[in-house]
């Protein structure tokens, strides 16, 4: 007996479909997994909603304890709409939760219920063989055929009956809800205005077109002053001596080169003169000290002041 069918919201007489029809669109596709993620994910929703409830409520009591004037009260009412919606929101969340937690448990009840599909391919099967031999072999195979076909009465029967079972219990998701849009508790006219004056703010500034920018001063190299100089004195010493006669007495005087040469020398001691290379060296000497050496080596080092040699004390030759 064909149970009739009821009226559901997918508005479907499921016992006009077939029967293989009926269990491969049930059975074929993800499952009931991403229900049960689904549910998941709104219980975690509900209980974040209900610890933002618990904190408003903190917070709104810390503010009602610390702030006491003419108008806090009505501020404080205003503040607190926001836990009411926080609640709602919570409820919501959780109300979703249950309705696709449902759900999967629904469709594995249906699935398992739901007649398989090679059941109903292998009582396809026996019913064709059953009439294709029956003509044949005549009243045998009546008996059979009549087994095969109220079997196939109760497998369409049982997969209507499941199909109509699980839209009964998928219907609450079929229903919309309402979500509510939390309340304003301050107008944005205050951050528009805060806005429209950073804004005023920077359009005043001038601005100069075509000025080059500065230059990164950090590249240029600063030259070093100087603050002393250095400089080395080199004497070339002679081996030579020479003996210069004197007009008006016989007296003889030994130069030994690298001395110096007074002006009445001749073109030799200026030629001596020439190959000095002459440089500044800092110091102070000791002038009878450097003397004694020079009269006892027979050499004339520059004495270590700018300007020149120092000239050792000349002898004259008496008549032999």
């Amino acid at each position: 007996m064909v149970e009739p069918p009821g009226d559901g919201f997918t508005g479907v007489v499921w016992e006009a479909r077939p029967t293989e029809r009926l269990a491969r669109e049930l059975t074929t596709g993800p499952g009931s997994v991403p229900m049960a993620e689904a549910a998941a994910a709104w219980g975690r929703l509900a209980a974040n909603f209900g610890a933002a409830v618990v904190d408003y409520d903190r917070i709104v009591a810390e503010i009602r304890g610390h702030w006491q004037s003419e108008h806090s009260d009505e501020i404080v009412e205003r503040i607190a709409r926001m836990r009411d919606w926080l609640l709602d929101a919570a409820t919501a969340a959780g109300r979703n939760a249950t309705h696709a937690g449902e759900q999967a448990a629904a469709y594995e009840v249906a699935r398992l219920a739901m007649p398989h599909t090679a059941e109903i391919a292998a009582l396809e099967q026996a019913m064709k063989a059953v009439q294709a031999v029956g003509a044949s072999l005549g009243a045998p195979l009546v008996g059979v055929a009549a087994d095969i076909s109220a079997d196939q009465d109760v497998a369409k029967s049982g997969a209507a009956r499941v199909m109509r079972t699980y839209e009964a219990a998928t219907e609450p998701l079929a229903v919309p809800w309402q979500q509510i849009e939390p309340p304003v508790l301050a107008t944005a006219d205050a951050l528009a205005g805060e806005q429209a004056a950073v804004a005023a703010e920077s359009s005043s500034l001038p601005v100069m077109p075509g000025m080059p920018a500065m230059p990164n001063l950090a590249s240029f190299a600063v030259p070093r002053a100087l603050t002393g100089t250095r400089m080395q004195t080199v004497v070339r010493v002679a081996q030579s001596s020479e003996l210069t006669a004197v007009p008006g007495g016989a007296s003889q005087t030994g130069v030994t080169s690298g001395q110096a040469v007074p002006a009445a020398a001749g073109p030799a001691a200026a030629g001596a003169q020439n190959e000095e290379e002459h440089t500044a060296r800092a110091g102070v000497a000791d002038g009878p000290a450097v003397g004694a050496f020079e009269i006892e080596a027979g050499l004339a080092a520059a004495p270590p002041v700018l300007g020149g040699v120092e000239a050792l004390p000349t002898g004259t030759a008496g008549p032999a």
